[in-house]
Parts: C-alpha cells; structure tokens; sequence
C-alpha cells in the first residue's frame, strides 16, 4: 500500500490547472482564483501622509512651535512648514513640506497659536512615507492567489475594477450503491440513507471557484453506471464518487471507468480511507473516494479538495490542507496499527500549548465522531505516541 503522503504528493502532481480563464469586475471575484499576477501601479501610500491626528511640526530641538493652517484627508493644497512652525493634521493627510514628525494630539497642550508637547518628539514618528509599503512595479497579488476580502481591498486600493481569474471549476458528485436512498424517500428494509453526497456537496459550497453539480445516486448496474458517468464527462471538469472504488463484485465504477477512460486504483496506508482511486474521462478528473462516510469525508478533505483547488488553479503549496503541530493528551503503547491513522479527535488550548485526544467512536461508519471533532490527528503506522509528543494535526 502507498504512504499517504506519497499518495497526496503524486495525485497532487497531476493535478494540473484544466479551467479556462475570464476577466470578472472585482465586485464579482470574491473567492475566485487569480489567473494572472498583478503589479502596483502605484506607490502605497502614493505620497507621505500623517498616521495620525495631531500636529506636524518644524524643528525637534524646539520646545514650542507657532500654529499657522490646517492639513486634512483630501486637501489638495502643497503645505510647507518653516523652523518653529507646526500645523494642524488629521489622519491620512498629506504631510507639509519640511515636517520633522507628527505628534499625537494626546501629547499635546495648546495655549492659543502656541504649541508644546508633553513628550520628546522623535524624527519621523506617525508619518507614512510614499512607497513605505509598495513600490509601483511591484507584485502586488500572485497569480494562483485566492480572492479573499482583504485581496479585493488591496486590488482596490491600485484602482483595478476588473480581474482575470480562472474559470469556475464544474464538479460533479455521485454515490453510488442499491442500499442508498435520498432523504425524501421511504426506506426499505436494508436500505440507508445517502449522507456522503449531502455532505460532500456542503464541503464544496465553501468554494466559491467551484460550479457544483449534483449527479444523483448511481445503482450497481455497470451500464447505467458507464452512461451517467459518459455524460457528466462532457459537462465537468471533475467527477467525484463515493462508493464502488473497492474490488468486490458489486464495486461497479472501476470498470465502468476502464471502459471509458483510464484509473490509477491505489490503496493507500490509512485507515479510515483504504480504497482511493484517480482517473480520468477524456480531459475530466475522476476521483473515487470510500464509501464509509468517515473513510469518505477524511480522504475528500486531505486528497479530494487540495487535488479540486489545484485543477481549479491553485499553487501545489497553496491547496495543500491546513496543519498545524499540538501535544498528545493520549498515549499508545504500542502502536502496531500498520496504517497511517488519523483520528478525530478534541482541541484544547493550555498553558503549555494545544493538546489533542482522541473521541470515542472511531469507526469508519461513525459520522457523529466527525461532527463532534475539531481536527484529525495524524498517527504515524506502527510509531509508539507518548504523552505530551507533539502531532500533527488538520482542523475540521
């Protein structure tokens, strides 16, 4: 069986950016993926200005400066301060020529057109210089980068009104199996319920770059299945399945998709989540994801999305999931699972930093164990975990 992390390094490899490019106003590029790099077009801040409210003033071996005008956001004036002068200056305005610093009003007294600071004044203090956090021609957004709030300000603040961004990626999602029913409909005896499709449908509505098509449930029937899958080929980028990627007689989809196209079956070294399959259609993706529900929303969160984001345009580095390291709550002793574990587990934040433990209710069937966690925890195969060892850990 193959490492997980090998498994996540090769499927990620492969999956290379396969959207189009368009150019969207930037009231409509929230949470897309930028398509190409853009440069500042200007200096920012584009000229010196006051960090503050309070006084510019003329002259730091001075103990008292002279009043003479007002400098506020917005006014077009060129104002100049001389030896012993001092102005007025609000927040975001421009700084008069040969001011020395900017006083916060706090450290001030003011006795008519007379001006004297309650603490020494130090060169330059509160002023913004031009150019301070930006030079024109610099990178001011990387291509690939997604378009978060703070994006779209930033692209705002140089004057872009339009972006080129790539295409949305067009994902379709099945599950398959005669044992599922959609939640509108009557069970019958031995029948369940579909949650893989509800719930891998909410993981992806997050992402605003992905176009979501819901394929239904397909039955164990390889002509239907080969049919429904030939379709959805031509209108998707991607086609996710839950179910049917193991190798018992009823898992009909691996065949169907050695009809129609390629399949890199892998049976990857972790538990949940053995079966894992990647393939294509044609010029779609097709991924196969375990039919346990956990197996299933644990291989989509740390393989499934980072392989979607970097199709959809994502830098490798970028897609990867979110980890971060905390301390073992737990111990095992010993460890002789042979595959790579990761366990949902429980968050807690201490004196001596994160520390995680396990929840009950572990199986792969157990979904309630997803919802009552906070992260997975990555438990290395056959590796011995004592108390307070630092893990790595995925937020969920």
């Amino acid at each position: 069986m193959m490492d997980f992390y090998q498994g996540q390094e090769a499927l990620l490899q492969q999956a290379s950016r396969i959207v189009d490019t368009e150019t969207v106003p930037l009231n409509q590029a929230a949470g897309r993926i930028l398509a190409q790099s853009i440069i500042a077009t200007t200096d920012s801040p584009a000229f010196d200005n006051s960090a503050m409210d309070g006084y510019a003033i003329c002259g730091l071996d001075c103990s008292e400066w002279q009043l003479t005008d007002t400098a506020a956001a917005g006014d077009t004036r060129q104002l100049t301060l001389q030896h012993g002068q001092a102005m007025r200056i609000y927040t975001g305005a421009g700084i008069p020529v040969n001011t020395d610093a900017v006083i916060m009003q706090e450290n001030t007294c003011v006795e008519g057109l007379t001006l004297s600071c309650t603490s020494t004044p130090v060169a330059n203090e509160n002023i913004r210089r031009q150019g301070e956090e930006l030079k024109q021609g610099a990178t001011l957004l990387e291509k690939g980068a997604l378009l978060n709030a703070q994006a779209i300000g930033l692209a705002a603040s140089q004057g872009f009104s339009e972006l080129q961004v790539y295409q949305k990626l067009r994902v379709s999602v099945f599950t398959t199996g005669d044992e599922l029913v959609s939640g509108n409909s009557q069970l019958q005896q031995h029948q369940i319920y579909d949650s893989n499709r509800p719930m891998l449908l909410a993981c992806l509505q997050t992402y605003t770059f992905i176009e979501i098509i819901d394929g239904g449930i397909l039955p164990d029937n390889l002509d239907i299945i080969t049919e429904t899958l030939s379709k959805a080929a031509t209108s998707s980028h991607s086609i996710i399945i839950s179910g049917g990627a193991s190798v018992g007689d009823r898992d009909l989809v691996k065949p169907a998709l050695q009809q129609l196209g390629s399949i890199e079956h892998w049976k990857l070294a972790i538990k949940p989540g053995k079966p894992f399959g990647w393939g294509c259609i044609g010029e779609c993706r097709v991924m196969l994801l375990p039919g346990n529900p956990v197996a299933s929303f644990v291989t989509f969160k740390l393989l499934g999305l980072p392989a979607l984001q970097t199709a959809a345009g994502r830098h490798i580095l970028q897609a990867l999931p979110e980890c971060y390291q905390a301390k073992a709550a737990f111990s095992i002793i010993p460890n002789r699972q042979k595959r790579r574990e990761f366990l949902r587990g429980s968050l807690r934040y201490t004196n001596n930093g994160p520390e995680v433990i396990p929840l009950n209710k572990q199986g792969s069937h157990m979904l309630s164990g997803c919802v009552n966690a906070q992260v997975l925890i990555d438990i290395p195969a056959q590796t011995d975990i004592q108390q307070g060892q630092w893990l790595i850990v995925y937020p969920i």
